[in-house]
C-alpha cells in the first residue's frame, strides 16, 4: 500500500508540473500577441477638456528665473532617469521628462507670454519638493520685487502634481515664487487658456525664438499634442477609450488608465501625416519596467490600412511585432519616465509598449507621451506629422547618458505662413493738416 500510495503521489507531482508547465508556455503564447482596441474620435465637445497651454517656447513665452538665471545654452537632455538640467527653459519645453530643480529657500519664476492671455489654471509635476508657490500677475514688466504684481493665490506643493486655480484672469505676466523647505525638482510647467471649441479644430500659429540651443529646439514644440492634430489611435485596454488623448494633451494632472489584468500595456499615437522624429519621451506609473518605442510607417500588419479605414479591433501577432523592431528601448528601474534619441526617422505612427517587471495591484496609467522632430520638420497647416519606419534601428537599450544633439540652423519649430503685420508701413508724405484755412476777402 505504501508503495502504491508513493507511486500515486508522484504521478500527481508530475501531471501537476506538466500542467503548469502547459499553462505557462499558453500564457506566454497568449501574451505575445497584442490586442489594440481603436478609440472614439475626439469631438468638438470633448475637445473642451483640452485647453492650450500658452506658456510654450514655440508660442514665444520666455521665462526667467530669479536671483540665478540658467542659459538656455545649457539646456541638457537625458535618455533614462538622470536628472541633470538646471536650466529654466526646459520648464517651457514640450518634453515632459526634462525637469528643474529646486533648492532649499526662495526661488522666483518669471513668465512671460507671447500676449496678454485669458487663462484659467496653472498645473505642474512635483518630485520631491515641500513647501508652497505664490502666483502673482501683471500685464505690464515689472521687476521681481515690484510691489505692483497682482497676488492670485498662495498654495501648498502637493506631492506628484500641483495643480492651481487662478482663473478665470488675464495677464501677459506670471510670476511664480517658491518657498522650499526640501529640495526636489519640477517639470512640465502649464498655464492652460480657458477652453474654446476653436482649441480642438484651429491649431495657433507657432514660432521658435532664433538663438537659443540646439537641444532646446529639439524640444520645443511636441508633435504628438492633440492641439497639433495628432490622436491616440489605439491602446491595449481600458475601462473609457474615448479618455486615451490623456496621454497626448500636455497636461500633467491627466492620465489615461489600462485594465489591471493588461500585463502589457500598449498604445498608438497617429501623428496625422508623415514627419522625421528623432525624439520619444513618456511619464507614466511608476514601476520597474522595460519600455519599447516603435516608429511606424503603416499600421502594424495592416499595410493598406490607413486611421479613415483602421479596424475596430487590431491584432498584431509575435510575429509580426518580430519584424517591426523597435526603434529604441529603456529599462526603467522604477522612476516612471523614459525618453529616446535616435537618428532621424520618418513615420506617421509612434507606437508604445511596456512591460512591467511583475504584475501590479493597480492600474497602469500613462500621463503623457511626446515625440519630437529634426530641425527640417515643417508643416504647413500644423497637422504635424507622424510617419514611420518598420524595423529601423534594431532595439538599443538605453544607456541613460546625456544626448548630444545636432540639430543646426533650426529656425521655426513649424513653418506657417507669417502672422499679417499688426499695422501698415507709414507714409513717405507729411501728414495733412487737421483743418483747411480759406481767406474770405470782402468786395
Amino acid at each position: 500500500m505504501e508503495i502504491m500510495s508513493a507511486s500515486i503521489s508522484w504521478s500527481a507531482r508530475v501531471w501537476t508540473l506538466s500542467c503548469s508547465l502547459f499553462l505557462s508556455q499558453a500564457a506566454g503564447l497568449l501574451a505575445a500577441e497584442l490586442v489594440l482596441q481603436k478609440v472614439p474620435p475626439l469631438t468638438i465637445e470633448r475637445s473642451a477638456a483640452y485647453p492650450r497651454d500658452v506658456a510654450r517656447y514655440c508660442l514665444v513665452a520666455q521665462v526667467e528665473a530669479v536671483p540665478q538665471s540658467n542659459p538656455i545654452a545649457g539646456l541638457q537632455l537625458s535618455s533614462k532617469s538622470e536628472h541633470r538640467n538646471v536650466t529654466e527653459a526646459a520648464l517651457l519645453c514640450g518634453d515632459p521628462t526634462v525637469g528643474y530643480p529646486l533648492s532649499n529657500g526662495t526661488t522666483t519664476l518669471l513668465v512671460s507670454l507671447s500676449k496678454i492671455e485669458n487663462f484659467d489654471s496653472i498645473s505642474f509635476r512635483n518630485s520631491g519638493a515641500k513647501g508652497d508657490v505664490l502666483i502673482a500677475t501683471a500685464n505690464a514688466k515689472l521687476p521681481a520685487d515690484s510691489p505692483q504684481w497682482n497676488k492670485v493665490i498662495q498654495q501648498d506643493l502637493t506631492p506628484d502634481v500641483v495643480k492651481i486655480k487662478i482663473g478665470p484672469s488675464e495677464a501677459k505676466y506670471v510670476k511664480l515664487t517658491f518657498s522650499v523647505i526640501e529640495t526636489g525638482r519640477i517639470a512640465g510647467l502649464g498655464i492652460y487658456s480657458i477652453p474654446t471649441v476653436s482649441d480642438g479644430t484651429t491649431p495657433r500659429s507657432r514660432k521658435m525664438v532664433q538663438d537659443k540651443s540646439e537641444s532646446l529646439a529639439l524640444i520645443s514644440y511636441n508633435l504628438s499634442n492633440v492641439h497639433s492634430r495628432a490622436r491616440a489611435l489605439y491602446v491595449s485596454s481600458g475601462e473609457d477609450l474615448k479618455q486615451a488623448d490623456n496621454m497626448i494633451d500636455e497636461q500633467p494632472g491627466t492620465s489615461y488608465r489600462f485594465d489591471t489584468s493588461d500585463t502589457t500595456p500598449a498604445a498608438i499615437i497617429d501623428l496625422g501625416e508623415v514627419t522625421k522624429l528623432r525624439r520619444i519621451s513618456t511619464i507614466y506609473s511608476p514601476a520597474k519596467s522595460r519600455v519599447d518605442f516603435y516608429v511606424l510607417q503603416t499600421l502594424p500588419g495592416e499595410a493598406m490600412s490607413t486611421t479613415e479605414n483602421a479596424p475596430e479591433t487590431l491584432h498584431v501577432s509575435e510575429k509580426i511585432l518580430a519584424e517591426v523592431k523597435p526603434i529604441g528601448s529603456v529599462v526603467d528601474d522604477g522612476t516612471g519616465r523614459a525618453a529616446i534619441d535616435f537618428p532621424v526617422t520618418r513615420g506617421r505612427y509612434v507606437m508604445l509598449k511596456w512591460s512591467p517587471a511583475m504584475q501590479q495591484d493597480t492600474a497602469f496609467s500613462v500621463a503623457e507621451i511626446a515625440a519630437f522632430g529634426s530641425n527640417e520638420t515643417q508643416s504647413t497647416n500644423l497637422t504635424l506629422a507622424n510617419t514611420s519606419l518598420a524595423g529601423a534601428g534594431g532595439g538599443v537599450i538605453s544607456d541613460a547618458k546625456d544626448v548630444v544633439m545636432d540639430v543646426k540652423d533650426f529656425k521655426e519649430c513649424c513653418a506657417e505662413e507669417a502672422e499679417p503685420p499688426g499695422e501698415g508701413p507709414p507714409s513717405p508724405f507729411p501728414e495733412p493738416p487737421s483743418f483747411v484755412s480759406i481767406p474770405f476777402v470782402s468786395p
